[in-house]
């Protein structure tokens, strides 16, 4: 017969939760697995073994012993905690972030809980939540190192050098160590010209072996950034590599990480497909959103092509509200377009089911917090391009912005920036997948380009930095919009938080010719992928040389 919580002797219950105190935990989990095995029902013995298996890093199975204890009793904080953390370490973050939010509903006054939300929203690139969260953990916890030290890193991004430097010292002054807030410094130093200083500050992270793992990956990073600047190109490539081995480790056990599963395998097979015609949905049955929307468009392109850019650039005219790279197609995706490339269920799906994925994505707009009621509403998510077959047949009206960039600029960029890792991020982690992954998206971009009945322009992102009067006024006639002098002065928005991608501090920046032909000082480095992008500089009409 199963033993009930009340047949657990009270002497077992006590000795796990000393072992526990003392931080035995492998005794403690031995003891439980004991008491498991007889058949006894109690959250000690479910807690017990998952932290163990969370020392052991064994997060997947941590998690299914955290939450059968939450099962238990629902309402122990401890637990909900413990389950956000392993979904943040298992790179969860959507989950992580609701999880927190159930243990703080029950500890409210946690810092601790509030800054862990706020990491897993930076994570998600939701830069703003992070933000607010870390702000309301400070509000507990003024003087708290981690804290400050996330503040500072968030400051850093949007550019604000001034609260970035007084947030890392005051991080700095509480915990010497802290090296979310070295790195920080180390950021603002190298923009600074403060080389010396820089490389002190990272030759010491390097030096520590408790900097591994995500700081690891950082600090590498910054060194490639440093040597960069110093004009050492050949020893910068060789730090940004060894920056994305290290962050590849992390990830090697996630699903998109393993051959079969990668994005590249299903744009391979949607390219493959792509011989067939999806038919668009008639405008009449599609111009009818949830939202009453002026008009509605998709700013697609390639990662680092310049997308942010010219969704900034839109988002500052008072015509217009943008969403920047947000998943508001999921449901439809899951639904319409299967990983194995087939487009059956897309060009059969009848109307009510179209209709069904329009309000499910209108819904999701909505939860992202847009507002596009009456203006031009522009969708800015990149890697929608895979997508464009769904985009035309759920929205024929809607126009698409398609931004082109030197492809060497583009992969090279790619391969040096530190994004949050997402299944189209892990392509970027080695320059031959990067390059592989950018032909492949521009092929099937084409392959539809010129078979969809969609209206298409295109923004060339050099054009836009040299020329941007003449090629916005292009824009505008496309879409409809008539001149607006503020989208020129674009920039000042990288002060409100509300850029979540790398580009943040570039967009501060404003219109600069920094990006361009970079891929030159790298040319040895970018010369192994040279027979992979020079059909694409060619069909783009770059120069060779």
């Amino acid at each position: 017969m199963t033993a009930t919580v009340a047949s657990v002797t009270e002497q077992r219950l006590l000795d796990i939760s000393v072992a526990l105190r003392s931080r035995r935990t492998e005794q403690a989990a031995r003891l439980a697995q004991q008491e498991l095995a007889r058949g006894t029902v109690h959250p000690l013995l479910y807690n017990a073994c998952a932290l163990w298996l969370a020392e052991q890093e064994r997060n997947e199975d941590a998690l299914s012993y955290f939450r059968k204890a939450d099962t238990l009793h629902a309402a122990n904080g401890s637990t909900k905690s413990a389950i956000a953390i392993c979904l943040t370490k298992l790179g969860r973050y959507d989950e992580a972030v609701l999880a927190f939010d159930a243990a703080i509903a029950l500890q409210p006054d946690s810092a601790a809980l509030f800054c862990r939300k706020g990491f897993a929203q930076e994570m998600l690139q939701d830069l703003a939540g992070a933000r607010q969260s870390h702000m309301r953990a400070l509000e507990f916890e003024p003087h708290n190192p981690e804290v400050l030290g996330r503040l500072a890193f968030l400051a850093a991004r949007r550019g604000d050098k001034t609260e970035a430097l007084a947030r890392a010292d005051a991080a700095l002054a509480g915990d010497p160590t802290h090296t979310a807030a070295h790195i920080v410094r180390a950021t603002i130093e190298i923009d600074e010209g403060e080389f010396d200083a820089a490389e002190k500050r990272l030759s010491m992270l390097l030096a520590d072996p408790s900097v591994s793992g995500h700081n690891r990956f950082l600090v590498l990073g910054h060194l490639g950034d440093l040597r960069d600047k110093q004009d050492r190109t050949a020893e910068a490539f060789a730090a940004y590599a060894a920056a994305n081995e290290e962050c590849a480790k992390l990830h090697a056990g996630r699903t998109w990480a393993q051959p079969g599963g990668s994005l590249s395998g299903m744009v391979a097979a949607l390219t493959a497909e792509t011989g067939r015609r999806v038919t668009p949905s008639s405008p009449k049955a599609a111009s009818q959103p949830a939202y009453a929307t002026a008009s509605h468009a998709f700013l697609l392109g390639f990662p680092r092509s310049g997308t942010t850019l010219t969704e900034q650039i839109l988002a500052s005219h008072p015509s217009v509200v943008t969403l920047e790279e947000r998943d508001t197609l999921a449901d439809a995706v899951e639904r319409l377009m299967p990983r194995s490339g087939s487009l059956a269920e897309l060009e059969n799906a009848p109307e009510r089911v179209l209709s069904h994925y329009r309000e499910l994505y209108w819904q999701r707009v909505r939860n992202y917090g847009a507002k596009p009621e009456g203006k031009l509403f522009v969708d800015m998510a990149p890697m929608s391009t895979v997508k464009l077959p769904l985009i035309a047949r759920l929205f024929p009206d809607a126009r698409i912005l398609f931004v082109v960039r030197d492809p060497r600029d583009v992969v090279l960029s790619c391969f040096r920036r530190r994004f949050g890792i997402n299944p189209t991020t892990y392509e970027f982690l080695r320059l031959e997948s990067a390059a592989e992954f950018y032909s492949a998206v521009m092929r099937l971009a084409f392959l539809w380009r010129e078979s969809l009945p969609i209206p298409l322009h295109e923004i060339r992102y050099e054009n836009l930095v040299d020329n941007p009067k003449e090629e916005l006024m292009s824009l505008c006639n496309f879409l409809g919009l008539g001149w607006n002098d503020n989208m020129l002065k674009f920039s000042e928005r990288s002060k409100l938080d509300v850029i979540t991608t790398v580009s943040a501090s570039q967009i501060a920046r404003g219109l600069n010719r920094e990006g361009i032909g970079q891929w030159r000082r790298y040319a040895d480095a970018l010369a192994r992928v040279a027979p992979v992008l020079d059909p694409w500089v060619a069909k783009f009409e770059y120069p060779a040389q």
